[in-house]
């Protein structure tokens, strides 16, 4: 009895090595940064197998998705001399990096605003739906049959009872209540819409694909009309003045396109439909042009499904140029080492690096996370505020006031890495600046950061530091 007790240690022991081995390697190959991968060696070592199982379900990047949903690819435009500005040299430089990742070159003749109201936004959005002719995209991360969501969904239905083209693209986890009690979406297939989930949380859960969520926003109408930004479909985000609730809806944004961007985002529409449906649909021969005079706009996939890692590169990029000023809005901020080494660098070389988070965002654990971010990037002499109102969900970066980043992405680990994101830069002088002062209220509205002196305080914000890159 012994002797076999003995023996199955030995066997549970070297197990346990190939596994953790294996995990490694895997990590290695995916080229992970050195504080990602020791988190996960941590984490391997002292949860024997759970670690392991920890990993399998959280750890997976690109190399094992690759086998089941190709890169998105959008052809580059060869002739960006007739595009890019000459004066923006920064635009010219993102565009040469883009295309080096496979993402197609800026385009122009584009049509971009933003709104801020929840109310105005909400009119915006349902009047292009209600007025849609042909066909309806939507892909989102949540979708909640609130007061709002119900009254997306019931616009959707009719649309479809009418004979316009309805597809409606959620990720599983985000709208996890609706991926659990599908019920209240058959009227919609029984109007002739379509709907699907993206990574069933049930069938993906062991072969390391629940971790990767679609986190994208991508509402197109009639090929012509699209909308992206921060707000999901809920009335946490947008809805009527009635339907407001008591203490406000989260501050966030939703930027209207028209134009030849659209393009790209109906590609990226196309292919997260067909890897969760295996319905390959067409894309227009012909693509609508907004005044000769319009933005010029680059959209950028990110996530599993790109080659390399162009969002991330891409912001890089926006940092190390800077000359005069970064302004950052995000929920969240948990930044990659080399992400943070550049806001450092920045400040060293007197540019001026802003900060605006909301006070207490919807996740306890990524407040934790962040604050020795924020306070290393204080002490360096950035400068940071708390927004006080609801929940700060916008997602914004501007460099100079000459490009402006705008889309799905946080400034965090998971959306850089690991989400299916979708983000622009923009390189208008107008809507720049009308940013730029959207911001100036927000910090209006907001207080400055304040460093706590206790070492204890200082203790325990290292040591959260250790975990943030798997958050």
């Amino acid at each position: 009895m012994q002797i076999e007790l003995q023996q199955f240690w030995v066997l549970f022991y070297f197990v346990y090595i190939f596994l953790v081995l294996s995990a490694v390697v895997h990590m290695l190959y995916q080229r992970r940064s050195p504080q990602n991968l020791t988190v996960w060696l941590l984490t391997l070592l002292l949860l024997p197998y759970l670690g392991v199982f920890l990993y399998l379900i959280f750890g997976s990047r690109k190399v094992l998705y690759k086998r089941n949903k190709p890169n998105i690819i959008i052809p580059a435009n060869t002739d960006n001399d007739t595009i890019l500005p000459g004066d923006n040299r920064l635009a010219r430089q993102i565009d040469r990096l883009l295309i080096a990742d496979q993402i197609a070159s800026t385009t122009r003749h584009n049509r971009v605003e933003f709104f801020d109201d929840s109310c105005r936004t909400f009119e915006r959005f349902m009047h292009a739906l209600q007025n849609a002719q042909q066909c309806i995209h939507i892909e989102t991360y949540i979708l909640e049959l609130d007061a709002t969501g119900q009254r997306i969904l019931d616009a959707l239905i009719e649309k479809a009872r009418q004979g316009v083209e309805v597809r409606l693209l959620m990720d599983s986890i985000g709208s996890f209540a609706l991926y659990r009690n599908p019920k209240a979406l058959q009227a919609l297939t029984d109007a002739g819409g379509h709907y699907a989930f993206f990574q069933p949380v049930f069938k993906n859960l062991f072969n390391s694909q629940v971790n990767l969520r679609n986190h994208r926003k991508i509402y197109l109408f009639d090929h012509h009309i699209g909308f992206t930004g921060g707000m999901n479909l809920s009335n946490d985000y947008l809805g009527t003045e009635a339907d407001k609730p008591i203490n406000d809806r989260w501050k966030d944004l939703l930027f209207r396109m028209e134009g030849p961007v659209l393009a790209h985002y109906h590609i990226v529409f196309n292919e997260d439909w067909f890897y969760t449906t295996e319905e390959k649909l067409p894309l227009p021969n012909q693509w609508p042009k907004h005044e000769a005079q319009g933005e010029l706009v680059q959209a950028i996939p990110s996530g599993p499904d790109i080659h390399k890692d162009a969002l991330f590169e891409s912001l890089l990029q926006g940092l190390y140029a800077a000359e005069d000023d970064i302004l950052i809005v995000s929920p969240y901020f948990i930044p990659d080492s080399s992400v943070m080494n550049a806001l450092m660098i920045a400040i060293k070389r007197g540019v001026r690096v802003t900060l605006v988070t909301p006070e207490k965002s919807d996740h306890l654990i990524f407040d934790l996370g962040r604050s020795s971010y924020m306070r290393e990037l204080c002490e360096a002499g950035g400068t940071l505020h708390f927004y006080k109102g609801k929940m700060l969900h916008a997602k914004l970066v501007l460099v100079d006031r000459k490009a402006l980043m705008f889309g799905t992405a946080n400034l965090d680990y998971r959306s850089l890495f690991i989400n299916h994101e979708l983000a622009n830069w923009v390189y208008g002088e107008d809507l720049i600046e009308q940013t730029w002062q959207w911001v100036a209220e927000l910090i209006e509205n907001s207080q400055p950061y304040r460093l706590s002196a206790s070492r204890g305080r200082r203790l325990f914000e290292n040591f959260t530091r250790i975990f943030a890159p798997i958050l």
